[in-house]
Protein backbone atom coordinates (compact mmCIF):
# COMPACT_ATOMS: atom_id res chain seq x y z
CA UNK A 1 0.00 0.00 0.00
CA UNK A 2 1.03 3.43 -0.93
CA UNK A 3 0.43 6.46 1.59
CA UNK A 4 -1.12 9.48 -0.08
CA UNK A 5 2.19 11.28 -0.63
CA UNK A 6 4.18 8.28 -2.76
CA UNK A 7 0.67 8.53 -4.94
CA UNK A 8 0.70 11.98 -5.74
CA UNK A 9 4.36 11.39 -6.33
CA UNK A 10 3.71 8.37 -8.65
CA UNK A 11 0.74 10.57 -10.80
CA UNK A 12 3.22 13.73 -11.02
CA UNK A 13 5.66 11.03 -12.41
CA UNK A 14 2.68 9.64 -14.99
CA UNK A 15 1.54 12.66 -15.88
CA UNK A 16 5.04 14.04 -16.98
CA UNK A 17 5.82 11.12 -18.54
CA UNK A 18 2.61 11.23 -20.84
CA UNK A 19 3.16 14.90 -21.38
CA UNK A 20 6.98 14.15 -22.47
CA UNK A 21 5.27 11.49 -24.83
CA UNK A 22 3.21 13.63 -26.57
CA UNK A 23 5.12 16.53 -27.01
CA UNK A 24 7.93 13.55 -28.60
CA UNK A 25 4.79 12.50 -30.82
CA UNK A 26 3.61 15.64 -31.85
CA UNK A 27 7.18 17.02 -33.09
CA UNK A 28 7.27 14.30 -36.04
CA UNK A 29 3.59 15.26 -36.88
CA UNK A 30 2.41 17.78 -39.60
CA UNK A 31 -0.60 19.30 -37.74
CA UNK A 32 -4.15 19.46 -39.89
CA UNK A 33 -6.33 20.70 -36.93
CA UNK A 34 -7.84 24.27 -36.77
CA UNK A 35 -5.06 26.62 -38.26
CA UNK A 36 -5.08 30.38 -38.24
CA UNK A 37 -7.73 31.84 -40.76
CA UNK A 38 -8.94 28.29 -41.40
CA UNK A 39 -12.40 26.79 -40.50
CA UNK A 40 -11.65 23.34 -40.21
CA UNK A 41 -12.86 21.13 -37.48
CA UNK A 42 -10.94 17.75 -37.04
CA UNK A 43 -12.14 14.55 -35.36
CA UNK A 44 -10.66 11.79 -34.42
CA UNK A 45 -12.82 8.11 -34.21
CA UNK A 46 -11.87 4.59 -33.33
CA UNK A 47 -13.51 3.18 -36.71
CA UNK A 48 -13.44 4.11 -40.38
CA UNK A 49 -16.45 6.48 -41.15
CA UNK A 50 -16.39 5.33 -44.75
CA UNK A 51 -19.14 2.56 -44.61
CA UNK A 52 -18.88 2.14 -48.71
CA UNK A 53 -20.68 1.28 -51.80
CA UNK A 54 -22.49 -1.64 -50.05
CA UNK A 55 -24.10 -0.38 -47.05
CA UNK A 56 -27.24 1.59 -46.67
CA UNK A 57 -25.56 5.09 -46.39
CA UNK A 58 -21.63 5.26 -47.90
CA UNK A 59 -20.45 7.31 -44.89
CA UNK A 60 -21.93 7.31 -41.29
CA UNK A 61 -24.45 8.60 -39.97
CA UNK A 62 -22.22 11.01 -37.63
CA UNK A 63 -20.99 12.72 -41.05
CA UNK A 64 -23.57 15.11 -41.00
CA UNK A 65 -23.90 14.36 -44.99
CA UNK A 66 -27.22 12.47 -45.33
CA UNK A 67 -30.70 12.86 -43.72
CA UNK A 68 -33.35 11.37 -42.97
CA UNK A 69 -37.35 11.61 -42.11
CA UNK A 70 -37.38 11.35 -38.86
CA UNK A 71 -34.77 11.39 -36.06
CA UNK A 72 -35.07 10.58 -32.05
CA UNK A 73 -35.06 13.07 -29.34
CA UNK A 74 -33.40 12.61 -26.07
CA UNK A 75 -36.14 10.42 -24.92
CA UNK A 76 -36.34 8.33 -28.26
CA UNK A 77 -38.88 9.98 -29.64
CA UNK A 78 -39.39 10.77 -33.15
CA UNK A 79 -39.11 14.46 -34.31
CA UNK A 80 -39.35 15.85 -37.74
CA UNK A 81 -36.51 15.87 -39.51
CA UNK A 82 -36.63 15.97 -43.81
CA UNK A 83 -40.77 14.99 -42.90
CA UNK A 84 -41.87 18.08 -41.36
CA UNK A 85 -45.02 16.35 -39.93
CA UNK A 86 -47.13 13.01 -40.13
CA UNK A 87 -50.63 11.88 -40.17
CA UNK A 88 -52.06 8.53 -39.96
CA UNK A 89 -55.71 6.97 -40.82
CA UNK A 90 -56.93 3.14 -41.11
CA UNK A 91 -55.74 2.30 -37.90
CA UNK A 92 -52.12 3.23 -38.37
CA UNK A 93 -52.57 1.22 -41.85
CA UNK A 94 -51.62 3.84 -43.82
CA UNK A 95 -49.32 7.25 -42.93
CA UNK A 96 -48.81 10.00 -44.70
CA UNK A 97 -45.71 12.56 -44.49
CA UNK A 98 -45.40 16.11 -45.50
CA UNK A 99 -42.14 16.68 -46.67
CA UNK A 100 -40.41 20.14 -45.89
CA UNK A 101 -39.77 22.47 -48.72
CA UNK A 102 -36.95 23.79 -50.34
CA UNK A 103 -34.71 21.23 -49.69
CA UNK A 104 -31.85 20.77 -51.99
CA UNK A 105 -29.32 17.47 -52.55
CA UNK A 106 -25.87 18.11 -52.62
CA UNK A 107 -25.80 17.81 -56.54
CA UNK A 108 -28.66 20.89 -56.07
CA UNK A 109 -31.29 18.80 -57.50
CA UNK A 110 -34.41 19.56 -55.33
CA UNK A 111 -35.77 17.06 -53.51
CA UNK A 112 -38.97 16.14 -54.38
CA UNK A 113 -41.50 13.02 -52.95
CA UNK A 114 -40.53 10.55 -55.55
CA UNK A 115 -36.60 10.83 -55.52
CA UNK A 116 -37.21 10.30 -51.77
CA UNK A 117 -39.67 7.12 -52.37
CA UNK A 118 -37.12 5.74 -54.79
CA UNK A 119 -34.49 5.72 -51.45
CA UNK A 120 -36.50 4.45 -49.51
CA UNK A 121 -37.75 1.45 -51.51
CA UNK A 122 -34.09 0.41 -51.97
CA UNK A 123 -33.91 0.51 -47.96
CA UNK A 124 -36.81 -1.69 -48.10
CA UNK A 125 -36.33 -4.02 -50.74
CA UNK A 126 -33.38 -5.44 -49.52
CA UNK A 127 -33.17 -7.81 -45.95
CA UNK A 128 -29.32 -6.34 -45.79
CA UNK A 129 -30.29 -2.84 -45.86
CA UNK A 130 -33.66 -3.45 -43.52
CA UNK A 131 -31.67 -6.30 -41.08
CA UNK A 132 -34.93 -5.59 -38.58
CA UNK A 133 -37.50 -5.75 -40.91
CA UNK A 134 -38.68 -2.21 -40.66
CA UNK A 135 -40.71 -2.43 -44.33
CA UNK A 136 -41.96 -5.84 -44.05
CA UNK A 137 -44.98 -4.67 -43.66
CA UNK A 138 -45.31 -2.26 -46.37
CA UNK A 139 -47.81 -3.23 -49.33
CA UNK A 140 -46.73 -0.57 -50.93
CA UNK A 141 -45.20 3.28 -51.04
CA UNK A 142 -46.96 6.16 -53.20
CA UNK A 143 -45.45 9.65 -54.02
CA UNK A 144 -48.93 11.32 -53.55
CA UNK A 145 -47.96 14.87 -54.13
CA UNK A 146 -44.44 16.95 -54.68
CA UNK A 147 -43.73 17.03 -51.18
CA UNK A 148 -45.97 14.09 -49.76
CA UNK A 149 -45.29 10.63 -49.11
CA UNK A 150 -48.20 8.02 -48.48
CA UNK A 151 -46.71 4.36 -46.64
CA UNK A 152 -49.60 1.63 -47.14
CA UNK A 153 -48.97 -0.91 -44.69
CA UNK A 154 -50.76 -4.65 -44.80
CA UNK A 155 -50.68 -4.59 -40.58
CA UNK A 156 -51.27 -1.54 -38.26
CA UNK A 157 -47.96 -0.23 -36.66
CA UNK A 158 -48.60 2.70 -34.34
CA UNK A 159 -44.71 3.44 -33.64
CA UNK A 160 -43.96 3.55 -37.67
CA UNK A 161 -42.80 7.23 -37.37
CA UNK A 162 -40.31 6.20 -34.70
CA UNK A 163 -39.53 2.44 -36.93
CA UNK A 164 -38.62 4.74 -40.03
CA UNK A 165 -35.96 6.75 -38.31
CA UNK A 166 -32.63 7.47 -38.71
CA UNK A 167 -30.76 4.34 -40.42
CA UNK A 168 -34.37 3.05 -41.79
CA UNK A 169 -34.73 6.03 -43.84
CA UNK A 170 -31.57 7.58 -45.24
CA UNK A 171 -32.34 9.73 -48.37
CA UNK A 172 -29.81 9.64 -51.08
CA UNK A 173 -30.39 10.53 -54.87
CA UNK A 174 -31.15 7.67 -56.78
CA UNK A 175 -28.08 8.70 -59.06
CA UNK A 176 -26.14 7.50 -55.73
CA UNK A 177 -27.00 3.68 -56.50
CA UNK A 178 -27.05 1.61 -59.10
CA UNK A 179 -29.88 -1.15 -60.39
CA UNK A 180 -28.97 -3.82 -57.56
CA UNK A 181 -28.61 -1.10 -54.53
CA UNK A 182 -24.96 -0.82 -54.45
CA UNK A 183 -23.73 2.76 -54.06
CA UNK A 184 -22.09 4.36 -56.90
CA UNK A 185 -21.54 7.91 -54.58
CA UNK A 186 -22.81 10.02 -51.61
CA UNK A 187 -25.40 12.51 -52.82
CA UNK A 188 -27.32 13.54 -49.94
CA UNK A 189 -29.17 16.50 -48.19
CA UNK A 190 -26.98 17.12 -45.23
CA UNK A 191 -25.54 20.48 -43.97
CA UNK A 192 -22.04 18.47 -45.19
CA UNK A 193 -21.32 16.80 -48.44
CA UNK A 194 -18.51 14.61 -49.27
CA UNK A 195 -15.41 15.82 -50.93
CA UNK A 196 -13.05 13.45 -50.41
CA UNK A 197 -12.56 9.59 -48.13
CA UNK A 198 -9.48 7.32 -47.89
CA UNK A 199 -10.40 3.55 -46.64
CA UNK A 200 -9.27 3.37 -43.49
CA UNK A 201 -7.57 6.93 -43.02
CA UNK A 202 -10.57 10.20 -43.27
CA UNK A 203 -13.20 11.19 -44.46
CA UNK A 204 -13.21 15.01 -45.84
CA UNK A 205 -16.62 17.06 -45.92
CA UNK A 206 -17.07 20.64 -47.28
CA UNK A 207 -20.03 22.70 -45.77
CA UNK A 208 -22.84 22.45 -47.85
CA UNK A 209 -24.08 26.37 -48.43
CA UNK A 210 -27.43 24.96 -49.94
CA UNK A 211 -28.27 23.25 -46.84
CA UNK A 212 -32.11 23.60 -46.27
CA UNK A 213 -31.70 24.71 -42.70
CA UNK A 214 -29.17 26.27 -40.45
CA UNK A 215 -25.04 26.60 -41.64
CA UNK A 216 -22.62 25.31 -40.42
CA UNK A 217 -20.06 26.69 -38.50
CA UNK A 218 -17.42 25.31 -39.86
CA UNK A 219 -15.97 25.29 -43.35
CA UNK A 220 -14.69 21.86 -43.70
CA UNK A 221 -14.31 18.68 -41.38
CA UNK A 222 -12.43 15.98 -41.24
CA UNK A 223 -12.93 12.21 -39.73
CA UNK A 224 -10.25 10.79 -38.76
CA UNK A 225 -9.67 7.20 -38.08
CA UNK A 226 -7.41 6.43 -35.06
CA UNK A 227 -7.86 2.58 -34.44
CA UNK A 228 -5.39 2.62 -31.21
CA UNK A 229 -7.10 4.80 -28.20
CA UNK A 230 -3.56 5.80 -27.04
CA UNK A 231 -2.79 7.21 -30.76
CA UNK A 232 -6.63 8.98 -30.46
CA UNK A 233 -5.91 10.96 -26.99
CA UNK A 234 -2.36 11.50 -27.34
CA UNK A 235 -3.88 13.69 -31.18
CA UNK A 236 -6.20 15.56 -29.00
CA UNK A 237 -3.40 16.18 -26.06
CA UNK A 238 -0.98 17.36 -29.05
CA UNK A 239 -3.58 19.48 -30.99
CA UNK A 240 -3.43 17.21 -33.94
CA UNK A 241 -7.35 16.75 -33.71
CA UNK A 242 -9.78 19.21 -32.28
CA UNK A 243 -11.80 16.65 -31.01
CA UNK A 244 -12.55 12.32 -29.91
CA UNK A 245 -16.54 11.90 -30.60
CA UNK A 246 -17.86 8.75 -30.63
CA UNK A 247 -19.34 6.08 -28.60
CA UNK A 248 -16.19 3.98 -27.43
CA UNK A 249 -13.96 6.98 -28.82
CA UNK A 250 -12.27 7.47 -25.16
CA UNK A 251 -12.00 4.49 -22.76
CA UNK A 252 -12.72 5.09 -18.73
CA UNK A 253 -8.95 4.86 -17.65
CA UNK A 254 -8.10 7.81 -20.27
CA UNK A 255 -10.85 9.95 -18.88
CA UNK A 256 -8.65 10.78 -15.70
CA UNK A 257 -5.83 12.42 -17.63
CA UNK A 258 -8.02 13.82 -20.44
CA UNK A 259 -10.00 15.92 -17.89
CA UNK A 260 -6.63 17.50 -16.22
CA UNK A 261 -5.27 18.32 -19.48
CA UNK A 262 -4.98 21.85 -20.03
CA UNK A 263 -7.10 23.08 -23.06
CA UNK A 264 -9.08 20.02 -23.32
CA UNK A 265 -13.30 20.21 -22.77
CA UNK A 266 -14.16 16.62 -21.00
CA UNK A 267 -17.89 15.43 -21.47
CA UNK A 268 -20.46 12.59 -21.42
CA UNK A 269 -23.49 11.87 -22.51
CA UNK A 270 -25.68 8.40 -22.40
CA UNK A 271 -25.94 6.92 -25.59
CA UNK A 272 -28.44 4.72 -26.49
CA UNK A 273 -25.93 1.64 -26.94
CA UNK A 274 -25.84 -1.65 -24.97
CA UNK A 275 -23.24 -4.31 -24.42
CA UNK A 276 -24.39 -7.76 -24.76
CA UNK A 277 -23.00 -10.96 -24.30
CA UNK A 278 -24.75 -13.67 -26.67
CA UNK A 279 -25.16 -16.96 -26.16
CA UNK A 280 -25.16 -19.78 -28.75
CA UNK A 281 -28.32 -21.27 -26.83
CA UNK A 282 -27.77 -24.13 -29.83
CA UNK A 283 -24.81 -25.39 -28.01
CA UNK A 284 -24.99 -28.02 -25.11
CA UNK A 285 -23.73 -25.66 -22.52
CA UNK A 286 -26.40 -23.14 -23.16
CA UNK A 287 -28.90 -25.01 -24.41
CA UNK A 288 -30.72 -24.77 -20.93
CA UNK A 289 -32.06 -20.83 -19.53
CA UNK A 290 -30.26 -22.57 -15.81
CA UNK A 291 -26.93 -22.46 -17.20
CA UNK A 292 -27.35 -19.02 -19.13
CA UNK A 293 -28.26 -17.42 -15.32
CA UNK A 294 -25.78 -18.97 -14.02
CA UNK A 295 -23.11 -17.74 -16.14
CA UNK A 296 -24.86 -14.06 -15.46
CA UNK A 297 -23.84 -14.71 -12.07
CA UNK A 298 -20.62 -15.51 -12.30
CA UNK A 299 -20.60 -12.89 -14.10
CA UNK A 300 -21.05 -10.02 -11.32
CA UNK A 301 -22.13 -7.64 -13.31
CA UNK A 302 -22.42 -4.83 -11.05
CA UNK A 303 -18.55 -5.48 -10.19
CA UNK A 304 -17.24 -5.78 -14.02
CA UNK A 305 -18.75 -2.30 -14.64
CA UNK A 306 -17.07 -0.73 -11.99
CA UNK A 307 -13.92 -2.29 -12.47
CA UNK A 308 -13.61 -2.20 -16.19
CA UNK A 309 -16.23 0.18 -17.39
CA UNK A 310 -16.05 2.87 -14.09
CA UNK A 311 -17.84 6.24 -15.11
CA UNK A 312 -18.94 5.21 -18.46
CA UNK A 313 -21.58 2.75 -17.62
CA UNK A 314 -24.41 1.63 -16.08
CA UNK A 315 -25.27 -1.89 -15.23
CA UNK A 316 -28.64 -2.70 -17.42
CA UNK A 317 -31.24 -3.58 -15.74
CA UNK A 318 -33.56 -3.79 -19.08
CA UNK A 319 -33.20 -5.82 -22.57
CA UNK A 320 -32.16 -2.41 -24.02
CA UNK A 321 -31.54 1.22 -23.53
CA UNK A 322 -33.90 3.34 -20.72
CA UNK A 323 -33.38 6.27 -22.54
CA UNK A 324 -36.64 4.54 -23.82
CA UNK A 325 -38.94 5.43 -21.10
CA UNK A 326 -41.87 4.30 -22.11
CA UNK A 327 -40.29 0.50 -22.52
CA UNK A 328 -38.17 0.24 -19.93
CA UNK A 329 -39.33 -1.16 -16.87
CA UNK A 330 -36.48 -2.53 -14.92
CA UNK A 331 -37.31 -6.47 -14.94
CA UNK A 332 -33.75 -7.77 -15.71
CA UNK A 333 -33.03 -9.73 -12.58
CA UNK A 334 -30.09 -12.27 -12.97
CA UNK A 335 -30.86 -15.47 -10.45
CA UNK A 336 -27.84 -17.26 -9.58
CA UNK A 337 -27.95 -20.86 -9.98
CA UNK A 338 -25.29 -24.43 -9.25
CA UNK A 339 -22.88 -24.66 -11.53
CA UNK A 340 -23.63 -27.03 -14.84
CA UNK A 341 -21.28 -29.87 -15.36
CA UNK A 342 -18.27 -28.98 -17.20
CA UNK A 343 -18.30 -29.82 -20.94
CA UNK A 344 -15.65 -31.93 -22.89
CA UNK A 345 -15.45 -29.24 -25.46
CA UNK A 346 -13.51 -25.96 -25.18
CA UNK A 347 -15.86 -23.13 -24.91
CA UNK A 348 -15.17 -20.67 -27.60
CA UNK A 349 -15.04 -16.96 -26.81
CA UNK A 350 -15.32 -14.54 -29.62
CA UNK A 351 -14.19 -11.05 -29.46
CA UNK A 352 -14.74 -8.43 -32.75
CA UNK A 353 -11.47 -7.12 -33.22
CA UNK A 354 -12.96 -3.57 -34.06
CA UNK A 355 -13.96 -3.24 -31.04
CA UNK A 356 -10.98 -3.79 -28.62
CA UNK A 357 -9.75 0.05 -29.35
CA UNK A 358 -13.46 1.52 -28.17
CA UNK A 359 -14.81 -1.06 -25.35
CA UNK A 360 -12.72 -3.33 -22.42
CA UNK A 361 -13.80 -6.09 -24.36
CA UNK A 362 -10.70 -8.15 -23.75
CA UNK A 363 -10.54 -7.71 -20.51
CA UNK A 364 -14.34 -8.68 -20.36
CA UNK A 365 -13.52 -11.54 -22.33
CA UNK A 366 -10.71 -12.94 -19.89
CA UNK A 367 -12.60 -12.27 -17.03
CA UNK A 368 -15.27 -14.50 -18.31
CA UNK A 369 -12.62 -16.90 -19.30
CA UNK A 370 -10.77 -17.08 -15.53
CA UNK A 371 -14.29 -17.81 -14.21
CA UNK A 372 -14.89 -20.46 -16.51
CA UNK A 373 -11.91 -21.49 -15.41
CA UNK A 374 -12.53 -21.76 -11.96
CA UNK A 375 -15.91 -23.47 -12.40
CA UNK A 376 -13.87 -26.10 -14.59
CA UNK A 377 -14.14 -25.46 -17.95
CA UNK A 378 -11.83 -24.74 -20.41
CA UNK A 379 -12.20 -21.81 -22.60
CA UNK A 380 -10.44 -19.79 -25.53
CA UNK A 381 -11.02 -16.21 -26.43
CA UNK A 382 -10.62 -15.70 -30.24
CA UNK A 383 -10.06 -12.12 -31.75
CA UNK A 384 -11.48 -12.02 -35.06
CA UNK A 385 -11.16 -9.42 -37.82
CA UNK A 386 -15.03 -8.54 -38.76
CA UNK A 387 -15.67 -10.95 -41.60
CA UNK A 388 -14.38 -14.15 -39.50
CA UNK A 389 -16.27 -12.60 -36.83
CA UNK A 390 -19.26 -12.36 -38.18
CA UNK A 391 -18.96 -15.47 -40.47
CA UNK A 392 -18.29 -16.90 -36.96
CA UNK A 393 -21.59 -15.73 -35.98
CA UNK A 394 -23.62 -16.63 -39.12
CA UNK A 395 -22.22 -20.26 -39.05
CA UNK A 396 -22.75 -20.64 -34.96
CA UNK A 397 -19.13 -21.29 -34.43
CA UNK A 398 -18.91 -19.77 -30.75
CA UNK A 399 -20.68 -20.41 -27.85
CA UNK A 400 -20.28 -16.72 -26.29
CA UNK A 401 -19.42 -13.55 -28.23
CA UNK A 402 -19.31 -9.94 -26.97
CA UNK A 403 -21.29 -6.76 -29.04
CA UNK A 404 -22.80 -3.46 -28.67
CA UNK A 405 -26.17 -2.41 -29.88
CA UNK A 406 -27.91 0.85 -30.59
CA UNK A 407 -31.29 0.71 -30.56
CA UNK A 408 -31.86 3.28 -33.12
CA UNK A 409 -35.62 3.32 -33.48
CA UNK A 410 -36.23 4.07 -30.17
CA UNK A 411 -39.08 1.47 -29.80
CA UNK A 412 -38.52 -2.43 -28.34
CA UNK A 413 -40.00 -4.13 -31.47
CA UNK A 414 -36.10 -2.91 -33.62
CA UNK A 415 -34.46 -5.11 -30.25
CA UNK A 416 -36.49 -8.48 -30.21
CA UNK A 417 -36.97 -8.50 -33.94
CA UNK A 418 -33.87 -8.23 -34.24
CA UNK A 419 -32.05 -10.79 -30.96
CA UNK A 420 -35.31 -12.73 -30.12
CA UNK A 421 -37.95 -13.61 -32.89
CA UNK A 422 -36.86 -17.08 -34.38
CA UNK A 423 -36.46 -15.62 -37.83
CA UNK A 424 -34.47 -12.69 -36.83
CA UNK A 425 -30.49 -11.90 -37.80
CA UNK A 426 -29.10 -12.59 -34.65
CA UNK A 427 -31.33 -15.41 -33.26
CA UNK A 428 -29.55 -18.35 -31.46
CA UNK A 429 -31.70 -21.15 -30.56
CA UNK A 430 -33.36 -19.33 -27.64
CA UNK A 431 -37.11 -19.12 -28.72
CA UNK A 432 -40.63 -20.25 -29.08
CA UNK A 433 -43.90 -19.71 -31.05
CA UNK A 434 -45.48 -18.05 -28.07
CA UNK A 435 -42.82 -15.22 -28.32
CA UNK A 436 -42.49 -14.60 -31.72
CA UNK A 437 -46.54 -13.99 -31.23
CA UNK A 438 -46.12 -11.96 -28.60
CA UNK A 439 -43.88 -9.72 -30.85
CA UNK A 440 -46.13 -9.54 -33.73
CA UNK A 441 -49.02 -8.27 -31.27
CA UNK A 442 -46.82 -5.50 -29.24
CA UNK A 443 -45.86 -4.63 -33.20
CA UNK A 444 -49.28 -4.09 -34.40
CA UNK A 445 -51.21 -3.02 -31.14
CA UNK A 446 -52.60 0.47 -31.65
CA UNK A 447 -53.68 1.03 -27.86
CA UNK A 448 -50.66 2.53 -26.30
CA UNK A 449 -51.55 0.78 -22.78
CA UNK A 450 -52.13 -2.80 -24.15
CA UNK A 451 -48.78 -2.33 -26.22
CA UNK A 452 -46.91 -1.80 -23.44
CA UNK A 453 -48.16 -4.33 -21.34
CA UNK A 454 -47.19 -6.86 -23.99
CA UNK A 455 -44.04 -5.71 -24.28
CA UNK A 456 -43.66 -5.84 -19.95
CA UNK A 457 -44.49 -9.33 -20.49
CA UNK A 458 -41.89 -9.94 -23.37
CA UNK A 459 -39.41 -8.11 -20.80
CA UNK A 460 -40.26 -10.55 -18.41
CA UNK A 461 -40.58 -13.18 -19.99
CA UNK A 462 -36.55 -12.20 -21.63
CA UNK A 463 -35.35 -12.30 -17.74
CA UNK A 464 -36.61 -15.46 -17.55
CA UNK A 465 -35.18 -17.00 -20.50
CA UNK A 466 -32.40 -15.02 -20.83
CA UNK A 467 -31.62 -15.50 -24.55
CA UNK A 468 -28.50 -12.78 -24.38
CA UNK A 469 -27.13 -11.13 -21.95
CA UNK A 470 -27.24 -7.58 -21.80
CA UNK A 471 -24.28 -6.24 -19.55
CA UNK A 472 -24.44 -2.44 -19.27
CA UNK A 473 -25.52 0.75 -20.59
CA UNK A 474 -22.74 3.37 -22.55
CA UNK A 475 -22.45 6.31 -20.96
CA UNK A 476 -19.82 7.82 -23.92
CA UNK A 477 -17.07 9.69 -23.11
CA UNK A 478 -15.82 12.55 -25.74
CA UNK A 479 -13.40 15.83 -25.47
CA UNK A 480 -13.04 18.79 -27.53
CA UNK A 481 -10.22 21.32 -27.34
CA UNK A 482 -11.16 24.85 -26.06
CA UNK A 483 -10.59 25.93 -29.76
CA UNK A 484 -13.64 24.18 -30.66
CA UNK A 485 -17.11 25.51 -28.99
CA UNK A 486 -21.15 24.47 -29.09
CA UNK A 487 -19.88 21.08 -29.70
CA UNK A 488 -21.98 18.00 -28.26
CA UNK A 489 -22.74 14.48 -29.13
CA UNK A 490 -26.24 13.26 -29.31
CA UNK A 491 -28.17 9.79 -27.56
CA UNK A 492 -26.97 8.57 -30.77
CA UNK A 493 -23.58 9.33 -31.28
CA UNK A 494 -24.30 12.02 -33.42
CA UNK A 495 -22.23 14.98 -33.65
CA UNK A 496 -23.88 18.30 -33.69
CA UNK A 497 -22.33 19.82 -36.60
CA UNK A 498 -24.22 22.79 -37.39
CA UNK A 499 -23.85 23.86 -34.09
CA UNK A 500 -20.32 23.68 -33.18
CA UNK A 501 -18.25 26.79 -34.08
CA UNK A 502 -14.53 27.58 -33.62
CA UNK A 503 -14.26 29.27 -30.25
CA UNK A 504 -13.05 32.74 -31.24
CA UNK A 505 -16.56 33.32 -33.09
CA UNK A 506 -19.52 34.42 -31.74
Amino acid sequence: MHDGSQVRALRKVLHRLIELAVLAWAAGLLLTGVQAGESKLVIGVGRDFLDGPDSRTFLHGSTNTWEALTYLDENLKARPWLARKWTSRDKCRTWVFQLQKKVLFHDRTPMTAGLVRASILRIASSPKYDPAGVYRDLDRLEASGPLELTFYLKKSSPDFPNMVSYYSSPVLHPKSFDPNGLLTGMIGTGPFCLEKARAGDFVGLTAFAGHWGPGPGFDRVVFRTLVDPQTRAMALMAGEVDALADVGAILPQQAETLKDWPGICLKQVEVATTHYLLFNCRTELFRQSQARHWLAGIMERTRMVKALASGAGRVANDPFTPLARDWAFGNLIVSPLPSPVPVKSLVRIIVHAGTLGRWPYLDIAQLLQARLAAAGFRAAISVLEPGAYYQAIQKGNFHLALQPNTLMTGVPDFFYTYYVASKGPRYYGCGCPKTDDLIDQARHEIDFSQRQKIYQKLSQDFSRDLPLLPLYHDISYYAHTDRVANFFLDQNFRPQLVDARPANLP
